[in-house]
């Protein structure tokens, strides 16, 4: 039973032996890989079942990540709700400094952790107002498009977070994706149709060139 072994440990060894979590990856899509319309409305494409099951990932957490842009765009509390058995270090990457101290994590983020992952561009007074409202604050290495994901992987690592979810629209899964950082993935599918080349796909980034390189 060696591979059901490994399959059953799997976010622990990938941290022992990499120093790096497990990262889960999470989206809801349509059946022509929509995440949202060409409007940027997602409400609702998966169904009741798809977001208690949702909710019960979130609670088996060590930290849950989103991008600046779902924030901004739906103001998530990205907490499970009942609370399951592990309260999970909400990480927003904001290279820089854009999150409203009116948000849901940023006002309740002496209840429950919350870290914002900045870079040097992050005007150094918005920072402050993030550390005043409880806010853990860390300055990361950057690429062009934001947080250079492996570092923040490394940071977390060291902090012995074992497994991760990404929750971020297709911006930031697609960075995961470049990096080569998604262990495993959970997908809603819902019957439905949305079409429009300017509605969001799943996965941004730059993308992989070559179908006989795509990640399985």
């Amino acid at each position: 039973l060696q591979q059901e072994a490994r399959l059953l440990n799997a976010p622990y060894l990938k941290l022992m032996t990499t120093g790096l979590p497990y990262v889960h990856a999470k989206w809801a899509m349509t059946l022509d890989g929509k995440i949202a319309t060409a409007t940027g409305d997602s409400k609702w494409i998966s169904g009741e079942a798809s977001r208690r099951f949702a909710h019960e990932l979130r609670g088996r957490m060590d930290a849950i990540i989103v991008g600046i842009g779902t924030v901004l765009a739906d103001d998530p509390l990205l907490t499970a709700r009942p609370p399951g058995p592990r309260t999970a270090l909400r990480v927003v990457l904001d290279s820089r400094g854009r999150l409203p101290p009116t948000s849901y994590v940023a006002r309740t983020a002496r209840d429950l952790p919350v870290l914002v992952a900045l870079s040097q561009e992050a005007p150094p007074r918005s920072v402050e107002a993030l550390r005043e409202l409880g806010c853990e604050c860390v300055i990361m290495p950057s690429k062009e498009r934001g947080v250079a994901i492996q570092a923040l992987l490394q940071e977390l690592g060291e902090r012995r977070l074992t497994n991760i979810l990404i929750e971020g629209g297709s911006a930031v899964l697609g960075s995961f994706l470049d990096a080569g950082q998604i262990d495993e993935v959970h997908v809603f599918v819902a019957g439905k149709l949305l079409g429009g080349e300017a509605a969001k796909t799943t996965l941004g980034g730059v993308g992989i060139a070559r179908v006989a390189d795509a990640m399985n």
